[in-house]
């Protein structure tokens, strides 16, 4: 199972959306290849699932990533903290925290926990708009 992280990329707040880095590590002894957008699941501080919804960002092209033992790739997802979405309450929280997500690798099986470095809503019924996998494991233009 990979290690992971959930960084929001400074200065990307804006338009009441936020980008948030998600990194995942690869802990195993061999490299492997990655090629495509993140399976999520957020979760709350208890772990109870969250509804969540990722749609994919074709803005940027999918690449097949070599990912040597030790060395990270991440995905970029966009989401609103808070924007309500329809049928979201317009006063109090939107939805609830997010404190955890799953994080799936393209065609892979298994699941990665991460845990967000802010807890934060993730409004539009759990709408995150994201990027395919890239090397690295953060934004070098912070979003």
């Amino acid at each position: 199972m990979p290690s992971g992280t959930w960084r929001v990329v400074p200065g990307s707040e804006g338009g009441g959306n936020v980008v948030a880095d998600i990194a995942l590590r690869n802990t195993s002894g061999h490299a492997c290849t990655v090629a495509g957008f993140p399976g999520v699941s957020l979760l709350a501080s208890d772990e109870h699932p969250l509804m969540t919804t990722v749609e994919k960002d074709d803005s940027t092209a999918v690449a097949t990533v070599t990912v040597a033992p030790g060395a990270w790739v991440h995905a970029e997802v966009r989401y609103s903290p808070n924007v309500p979405g329809p049928g979201e309450p317009s006063t109090g929280g939107c939805e609830p925290t997010t404190v955890h997500a799953l994080v799936q690798l393209p065609g892979d099986t298994m699941w990665g926990r991460v845990t967000l470095d802010s807890p934060t809503m993730v409004c539009e019924k759990g709408r995150l708009l994201a990027k395919p996998f890239v090397a690295g494991e953060t934004s070098p233009a912070g979003g």
